[in-house]
């Protein structure tokens, strides 16, 4: 894999998306059989393994595998892993060019397709295509067009300027100059002026992996699709339910025009154009097998949610979206949320708490969109969870950021922030 940054540690991060519950979750809300059972998890390009590891440590009963180029990345995974005790799990330095498949049922790959080349990109493809089991589900991460098309401005200012330790400070101070003065450029792209705040709050580490590498693709949607088709995996929709709801994420005008399209190339390319998109979490699977009417709707009424720390007990709620703000109507969402606020509850249990069951399914997604509700599970063996949190917890008395703390229930893992109590208890502490 040529050309990529290796010479600067990513920062540790967790993506909820990446969860299987998470995943499961929105696949059954697309009206697909999601993998289930004792699942194989993999990523590419896993970094120093954060995530997988409490994804890992959430989920004992899966099997967990990250390959990553950076031979540094690699060894601080296997030293937590072991410190933790997490033998569910192992890490290995692989160029994706050279690896050979896998068999998984969870596939993942995170800020790495949109900053290498094209023959890294067909790797990709091809051990995506060659790993996953029928009926598995691949998440990819990537910019899009035409959103990311803006931040290549981003990108050749940060190239142009001379390297030095202080080059993304000097870069962020440069752009946020320009922004400050009134460029041409911030008014005709003003999304631009949002990431740009946000970047200057992120690690410098994850801003360099970002513009610092010589790869910098905002992709097509239809090529991506393209090249994974091409690898005999199939578009399904997104790991962002909002994305999946065009009512809720489209321009009212277009949702008419964009419907009537039925090439899904197209129809994607066209609500990129719509909500002028800059990254995609695209999910792929193979072989996907869609449920029947009456499976769904069990599938459905199967699934449990619970409130997460700091979610409103009862009232309306105002979703803060790309096509503005939406509203949540108060006669659905407060009883969802007294309903959540007593515990956890399955679908056909909240079905008896709204006046139209029918709209259920759209309305938990976007809660657990909006951070309001999430996936919950029966709790096996926390044991792993218990030594994860309590090193993570060690971790930061030294000093050391801790992105997330696992939670056993969610088969997932929360930022170490919001009520303590309620964190407390569901990250075990």
């Amino acid at each position: 894999m040529s050309n990529y940054l290796t010479d600067l540690q990513y920062p540790a991060r967790f993506h909820r998306e990446h969860a299987p519950l998470w995943l499961a979750s929105v696949l059954t809300a697309l009206g697909l059989r999601a993998p289930e059972g004792r699942l194989s998890c993999g990523e590419i390009g896993c970094g120093p393994g954060f995530g997988l590891l409490a994804l890992a440590a959430a989920n004992p009963d899966m099997s967990f595998h990250g390959w990553d180029l950076n031979p540094e990345h690699i060894a601080r995974a296997r030293d937590v892993a072991a410190r933790a005790s997490l033998t569910n799990i192992r890490f290995d330095v692989a160029d994706i060019e050279q690896l050979s498949p896998h068999p998984v049922d969870v596939l993942l790959c995170h800020g790495l397709y949109s900053w290498v080349g094209a023959s890294t990109r067909a790797a990709i493809a091809a051990f995506a295509g060659h790993s996953l089991k029928p009926g598995g589900v691949f998440l990819l991460h990537y910019m899009t067009l035409p959103g990311g098309a803006a931040f290549q401005a981003f990108h050749a200012l940060f190239a142009a300027l001379p390297r030095s330790s202080e080059r993304i400070a000097n870069g962020l101070n440069r752009l946020k100059a320009l922004q400050e003065s009134g460029a041409g450029f911030f008014a005709l792209h003003p999304h631009a002026t949002g990431t740009l705040e946000s970047l200057t709050r992120e690690d410098p580490a994850y801003v360099a992996h970002d513009y610092l590498t010589p790869e910098f693709h905002p992709l097509a949607v239809a090529d991506v699709i393209a090249a994974m088709e091409a690898e005999g995996l199939e578009h399904v929709g997104s790991a962002t339910p909002l994305e999946n709801i065009d009512a809720l994420s489209l321009p009212a005008q277009t949702q008419n025009l964009i419907a009537q399209e039925a090439d899904l190339p197209l129809r994607e390319t066209m609500k990129d154009i719509a909500r002028n998109q800059a990254l995609r979490l695209d999910l792929y699977m193979k072989k996907p097998r869609r449920l029947s009417a009456g499976d769904h709707l069990e599938a459905l009424r199967r699934q449990t949610f619970s409130a997460l720390p700091g979610a409103p007990s009862s009232g309306s709620l105002t979703f803060s979206t790309r096509i503005g703000a939406v509203e949540g109507p108060r006669e659905i969402f407060s009883p969802l949320l007294s309903r959540l606020a007593t515990g956890p509850a399955t679908g056909a249990e909240l079905e008896q708490f709204v006046p139209q069951p029918g709209l259920l399914n759209q309305a938990m997604q976007m809660l657990l969109w909006s951070g309001i509700a999430h996936p919950t599970r029966k709790i096996g063996d926390t044991a792993p969870a218990r030594r994860f949190n309590r090193l993570m917890m060690s971790f930061s008395l030294q000093g050391t950021q801790v992105p997330a703390l696992v939670a056993p229930s969610l088969g997932s893992a929360l930022p170490p922030a919001g009520p303590q109590e309620a964190l407390n208890r569901l990250c075990l502490l």
